[in-house]
């Protein structure tokens, strides 16, 4: 049930590549099961677009890649979404089909419950599946087996053609921010991910940098509130999100209960350079995209240092990352189509280089 990188497996040992000899790559995606409950709106999208790929084959024995039509999206087991018993559902798929969980992909947003949302922990056996997953840690992920997949909201455009009339109507980068740095998010007075978030204070200056927090989380905040937390809450009023988003240099992206999130895609949509404070975290699709290129990374015990930190990056830097976050989110992040198409493209891609490098060997 866990991921272990000790016995866990690689492209070689967990991939059935004889399954992929055609050079016409198909896709199988199982038929919904009417006993199973409803997917969620996340991943009843993703069966849609995955249906309408130029890969899908409803013939399982041409097949190279295979999706479940069971939502592992949300593995949080205090979850509305949460799938029950998925292990007795798939004892019960095809087993020639299933085989073991070879050449399959499982999509996962989030991992793990209150209090340590265990990030090696889905509930459920998934065997020799590959997992595409947000939230993924450098310690968890198997290096070109599983892949880091982007967290974005339910909302997110869907399909390529309206992520592009949203870039049209998008103003252009700006030459001058109103903001160097800037957050607005919860803190959480206890628990994972509040230490990182309960220093950012000591950066706000109230002028070029922006820390807005609020103590305001769950039902119980109020047992753990503090000092700061009145004020905190006073002040988080004051600033509109997506204002300081857009008028911002750099957008803190510190860790929240798990490693991803959501501001992370929302910072490079709106042209600003995201500071990760999140130990270990592996950005989305880093197997195709350099984020060097495009993002600073801060450890977060390191959080008191930042501002000297970017300080030193050049004007020309800044553009250059700048332009950078929006290329590739247009390209691979916009919207629903894209981001599974780019996963899509991936597994495909190693595919093409395992054959390549068996044939040299072969010669």
């Amino acid at each position: 049930k866990v991921i272990e990188k000790s016995v866990g497996c690689t492209f070689e040992t967990c991939f059935d590549l004889s399954k992929c000899k055609s050079n016409n790559l198909k896709l199988y995606v199982y038929p919904n099961n009417e006993q199973s409950q409803e997917p969620s709106l996340v991943y009843s999208k993703f069966l849609s677009i995955l249906r309408k790929s130029p890969f899908i084959t409803t013939n399982a024995s041409e097949a190279c890649l295979f999706i479940l039509s069971i939502d592992t999206i949300d593995r949080d087991r205090i979850s509305e979404n949460y799938v029950r018993d998925i292990d007795s559902q798939i004892a019960k798929l095809p087993k020639e089909i299933w085989n073991d969980g070879k050449n399959h992909l499982i999509y996962n947003f989030y991992h793990g419950t209150y209090p340590d949302y265990a990030d090696h922990n889905l509930g459920f056996n998934y065997s020799k599946a590959m997992i595409a997953r947000s939230s993924f840690s450098a310690s968890k992920l198997r290096s070109n087996f599983d892949m880091s997949f982007p967290l974005f909201h339910p909302d997110h455009t869907f399909t390529k053609r309206e992520a592009s009339n949203e870039k049209n109507k998008m103003k252009r980068l700006k030459d001058e921010d109103k903001y160097f740095i800037t957050f607005k998010g919860k803190r959480y007075v206890y628990g994972i991910g509040s230490e990182t978030r309960d220093s950012l204070h000591h950066l706000h200056n109230g002028q070029s940098i922006i820390m807005a927090t609020t103590c305001k989380h769950n039902n119980d905040w109020k047992k753990f509130e503090d000092s700061r937390c009145e004020r905190d809450n006073e002040m988080y009023d004051q600033y509109d999100y997506n204002d300081l988003l857009r008028n911002s240099t750099f957008c803190l992206t510190p860790r929240g209960r798990r490693l991803a999130s959501f501001r992370f895609l929302e910072a490079l949509k709106a042209g600003c350079i995201p500071v990760i404070l999140s130990d270990d975290w592996v950005l989305p699709f880093g197997e195709i995209i350099n984020w060097n290129e495009g993002v600073v990374f801060t450890p977060e015990n390191m959080t008191f240092l930042l501002v000297d930190q970017l300080g030193r990056l050049t004007f020309n830097k800044v553009e250059e990352m700048k332009k950078f976050g929006q290329k590739v989110y247009w390209k691979y992040l916009s919207n629903y189509e894209s981001i599974i198409e780019t996963s899509i493209n991936i597994v495909f891609e190693r595919v093409r280089l395992a054959r390549k490098n068996a044939s040299v060997m072969s010669n």
